[in-house]
């Protein structure tokens, strides 16, 4: 009797999914914003603004991790992960965490177990995210600081979605927020 064939281990199974996971895409980014993230000072710092939602379905993260944790970890270099709250938008603190900023990556995370959980949670979002962008812009300091929108959608709501962001002139957009799906946007937003 033949042996069974051998089948790729879990491990394996994810590397091998992980390139594609998520279905990041770079929908819009100008070649002087596409230059200035990729030739990024080592001591400017990303600030990553995430919103408080629950964890992807079937993720294998602690309940106590931030959902977007491995996103600011894919990032190889100094990140100030800057959760931000629906219900509450644009803080005085979140302006403050602007100053420093060598880049600032927005997160809108619309995925259908987010909306099923918030019906409003896109809007709420996209009013942070309009926010920081009008903060960004009436700081002279901060002229010339690329700013990225990653969306992350999926489901009925996507195109919907998509066109509500854009006056945003930088967009990646994702299907879901798995760790290794958030480590493609990195790589898709650094051109690698």
């Amino acid at each position: 009797m033949p042996s069974p064939a051998p089948r790729a281990s879990n491990l394996t199974a994810l590397l091998q999914s992980a390139p594609t996971a998520g279905n990041a895409r770079l929908a819009r980014c100008s070649s002087e914003t596409s230059y200035r993230l990729r030739h990024l000072n080592p001591a400017e710092v990303i600030t990553l603004f995430t919103p408080f939602v629950p964890h992807p379905p079937g993720t294998a993260l602690a309940k106590n991790m931030d959902p977007f944790e491995p996103l600011g970890r894919a990032f190889r270099r100094q990140v100030r992960h800057v959760p931000y709250r629906l219900d509450h938008g644009m803080t005085e603190t979140h302006g403050d965490f602007l100053e420093a900023s060598g880049a600032i990556v927005i997160v809108i995370c619309s995925a259908e177990n987010v909306v099923a959980h918030n019906a409003k949670a896109f809007e709420q979002q996209l009013s942070f995210a309009r926010a920081a962008v009008a903060k960004t812009t009436e700081n002279k300091s901060l002229a010339g600081v690329p700013v990225v929108l990653l969306l992350i959608t999926n489901g009925a709501a996507k195109t919907g979605h998509e066109s509500s962001v854009q006056d945003f002139p930088t967009l990646i957009t994702l299907d879901e927020y798995s760790p290794a799906a958030l480590s493609n946007a990195v790589q898709v937003m650094f051109g690698k």
